[in-house]
This record gives C-alpha cells, sequence and structure tokens, in this order.
C-alpha cells in the first residue's frame, strides 16, 4: 500500500528538470490511458494530473512515475468519491473558463473550462495551449477563443433535444480580457490575436453569449488550469463532482460585462 494524499498534484507538476529516465515506460503509459478514461468519465478532480501525464508517455522519466504515484495515492484516499448528477431544472448552459500564463517549460499556458448544466458539471476540459502567449492576457483569450466552441456545441446539442434556452453565460476573472472581448480597442501583437480577439467580440455583440467577471477565489476552472491545494481544491471539487449542485454554493460573485 502506497502514500494516500489530499491532492492529486503538487505545486512542480509543470516542471521539467533533470530526472533519469523511467525503466518501465510500457506501464508507465498502461496507467496512465486507464486514469484517462476514469478522469473522462467519473473522476474529472484528477484532470489536470493526468492530462499532463498523457503528454509524457513517450519518454517517462523518474519524476514522472511520482507524479503518477501520487494521483493513484490520492484516489485510494478517496476511494468513496462519486460524481453525482443532478435533476435541477434550467435555462442556460453555464461556463468557467481559466487560463494559466506560461506554465509549461516551452512558455505555452494551459487552458481550463468548466460546462455546467442545472448545476452539473457536463464537461470538464484541460489543454496545453497551441501557442505562446504574451501575458496572462493573452493567454486568457486563447483560452477563451479556443474553449467557446465547447460551450457553443453544448447550447446548440441541448437546443437540438427541444430545450428553450437563454444564451450561454461565460464567467471570466481577467478584467482585462473581458475589456477586449466586449469592448474591442487593444493593440494586439499579430493576426493571430486579433483574429481571436475579433471572433470573441463578434459573438458577444451578435449576442450569442453573455461573459461576466468572477473573483479568481471562485473560478472553478482554475482547478483544471494549475495544481490547488488546501480548502479551494476541495471547495471546486465538490462543485465539480456534483456534491454542491448549484454554482451559487461556491460563493460565486460576479458582475455582468454589460453592465460594466
Amino acid at each position: 500500500m502506497g502514500y494516500e494524499y489530499a491532492h492529486p498534484a503538487d505545486e512542480d507538476l509543470f516542471s521539467s528538470g533533470d530526472a533519469a529516465a523511467s525503466d518501465n515506460a510500457k506501464g508507465f503509459h498502461s496507467v496512465v490511458a486507464r486514469l484517462l478514461y476514469l478522469c473522462k468519465r467519473g473522476r474529472p478532480d484528477v484532470a489536470l494530473p493526468v492530462h499532463y501525464l498523457c503528454t509524457k508517455v513517450k519518454d517517462p522519466n523518474v519524476k514522472d512515475e511520482l507524479r503518477l504515484k501520487r494521483v493513484l495515492g490520492y484516489l485510494q484516499s478517496s476511494l468513496a468519491t462519486v460524481r453525482k448528477i443532478s435533476g435541477q431544472p434550467f435555462n442556460r448552459v453555464e461556463a468557467y473558463i481559466d487560463a494559466a500564463f506560461a506554465c509549461h517549460a516551452d512558455g505555452k499556458g494551459q487552458s481550463g473550462a468548466v460546462i455546467m448544466v442545472g448545476g452539473t458539471a457536463v464537461e470538464t476540459i484541460t489543454r496545453k495551449q497551441k501557442c505562446v502567449a504574451r501575458d496572462s492576457t493573452e493567454a486568457e483569450l486563447v483560452a477563451l477563443e479556443a474553449l467557446l466552441l465547447d460551450v457553443e456545441w453544448h447550447h446548440e446539442w441541448f437546443k437540438g433535444q427541444g430545450y428553450d434556452l437563454e444564451r450561454p453565460l461565460v464567467h471570466q476573472d481577467n478584467t482585462s480580457t473581458i475589456t477586449l472581448v466586449t469592448q474591442g480597442g487593444g493593440k494586439m501583437r499579430n493576426k493571430t490575436m486579433r483574429v481571436k480577439q475579433a471572433v470573441i467580440l463578434e459573438g458577444y455583440i451578435n449576442e450569442e453569449y453573455d461573459i461576466d467577471y468572477v473573483q479568481t477565489d471562485y473560478m472553478i476552472a482554475d482547478m483544471f488550469t494549475k495544481p490547488l491545494s488546501g480548502m479551494k481544491y476541495h471547495r471546486f471539487k465538490r462543485i465539480v463532482l456534483g456534491y454542491d449542485q448549484e454554482s451559487k454554493a461556491a460563493g460565486v460573485r460576479r458582475n455582468s460585462a454589460k453592465n460594466g
């Protein structure tokens, strides 16, 4: 029996450093693949470290093995944890979208999202960003542009099932990014960033979605962009797994971007 942990990852999750190569790469790959299935189906609370470990399956080192053991130890300590689905009525899709700036060794950031319907997290997303951002505002812009597609897909799917829904509500915790994508302006450093801003702004002007500010302490998607610990991690975990069936149970405080 190995060690048990209160959290699935420690703060140096994304650090590379020098470490000896693993002597059991095949076994490492097999366990990570099983964990990927698990986090997609029932335990999204381990998604961030599992997705990071997926990037290391071709060439794992001993530090990666320790990270894998930590995830397993965390799961061992929480075997009774299950994912709950709410039957609450709902009138819109809500999403929390966040980013971690330059957290990877190559300078790229991490995007994360939680998409909720009726108090249930129907999808959780964590992805390494495909381009390098210059600052945290750009990192949030990259995350918004990419993950809004997932939000809109869920909205259209539920409409296709006959639900009469309001436009989706997207929560963001970076006021500079919100200003860029709801009011325009700013100076984008290249065409790629300018197009990302323009795409989001156009959708906002066309009232395809609402974008609201939420304080960082209540940004649920934070647990899918960086390794958290303590009460914050467990508070977000309860919401994502359905133990707190309403997003307001997190103490969410938000202000409509349209209302300033």
